[in-house]
């Protein structure tokens, strides 16, 4: 029995199926014969494709809390990694986006939407978009990038079988803050009083503020919350962060400051303030430096989460995994702009270094 390799829209034999040699001239009546016959086993074997010619492609579905200019890159790279293991959009799979221009109250009519379409996956930008997407429904996939621990918030019952519908790429976004202190004093180390841009209503505030003040008692540094929840928020919390002599940036995860990323990054360098955040897009906006997973990466690995499901996966059965890549990036420019002087030693370790 021949074993094959199948890839959507691109079936191979292991062997690549050799066409048996036949001795005798094709031109002879026996000839013919005989080549028909050993060619025959090949004919009738089956044509294997992903896509049937009376099946339509699957739709995927893709819920965003910001607009579609926000970080394009994610949905870039998700289309990528489709690609790269063999999905041809248009043919294997369409995507319904959808998007709530920054407004979260509108995720939930958004992804009963998408369910309404009949997608058989959900792609789920944020955590505000898989809580939405896990609200409207309990049978259609969800698949995400989480920032809140998930078994913590009770999304799934472990990391290692979730047990719901729900699934995706733990970010370990509080995990890492003690990290991010520890590198922002590295990198400045006059810094003492460091403001925390967050969100008081936000589910993981409380918890990710008790890992980052341990963090920071140990660092000899204090730690000031900055409350926001939109743009005019951010401006007032920049000058109460000057009025208490607030010396360095960091930030927590959640909403408001991933839609707001370039206008934090603006008041930080306008305001000559040394900030860590947790994703390089910061830094790309004039960010001083960033250390935390590849985004990119996680959203080419959710494509291969997407090919699963597609395949009949269940995704209580396909595990949480964490990010694969973790990096630091760095800006000189901003650095110098500031009047920072980044350790070399610190440099050398960066993953990237924004001249």
């Amino acid at each position: 029995m021949r074993r094959f390799l199948i890839r959507p829209g691109r079936p191979e034999f292991i062997d690549r199926c050799p066409i048996p040699r036949v001795e005798t001239e094709r031109s002879s009546p026996d000839g013919r014969r005989r080549f028909l016959g050993a060619l025959l086993p090949l004919l009738l074997v089956p044509r294997l494709s992903w896509s049937a010619p009376d099946r339509p492609p699957a739709r995927i579905g893709w819920l965003k809390i910001q607009g579609p200019q926000h970080t394009p890159g994610q949905l870039r790279e998700f289309r990528e990694g489709m690609r790269a293991i063999g999905w041809v959009e248009g043919r294997d799979y369409v995507i319904e986006e959808r998007y709530a221009n920054g407004n979260e109250a509108r995720l939930p009519g958004l992804a009963a939407e998408l369910v309404g379409t009949g997608v058989s996956v959900i792609v789920a930008t944020s955590q505000p978009s898989i809580a939405a997407a896990k609200r409207v429904t309990k049978s259609v996939p969800v698949i995400g990038r989480m920032n809140d621990d998930p078994v913590a918030n009770g999304m799934a019952q472990s990391l290692s079988r979730p047990g719901a519908n729900i699934t995706g790429i733990y970010a370990m976004t509080e995990e890492l803050n003690p990290k991010r202190l520890a590198l922002l004093r590295e990198v400045a180390p006059s810094v003492r009083r460091v403001g925390v841009l967050l969100r008081e209503d936000w589910p993981n505030a409380k918890n990710a503020w008790r890992v980052a003040l341990a963090a920071a008692r140990s660092l000899g540094v204090e730690l000031v919350a900055l409350n926001a929840r939109s743009a005019d928020d951010l401006k007032a919390a920049f000058e109460k962060a000057l009025s208490m002599r607030v010396d360095g940036i960091m930030t927590f995860r959640n909403p408001t400051v991933v839609t707001h990323f370039r206008l934090i990054a603006e008041l930080c360098r306008k305001n000559r303030f040394p900030a860590v955040f947790d994703a390089r897009e910061y830094v790309e906006a004039g960010g001083l430096m960033s250390y935390g997973p590849n985004i990119d990466a996680i959203y080419r690995q959710l494509a291969t989460y997407a090919s699963q499901l597609l395949r009949g996966a269940s995704p209580g059965d396909i595990p949480i995994e964490q990010p694969t890549i973790i990096e630091l990036v760095i800006s000189k420019r901003t650095a110098d702009l500031i009047g920072v002087a980044v350790p070399q030693s610190v440099l050398a370790r960066a993953d990237k270094v924004i001249q």
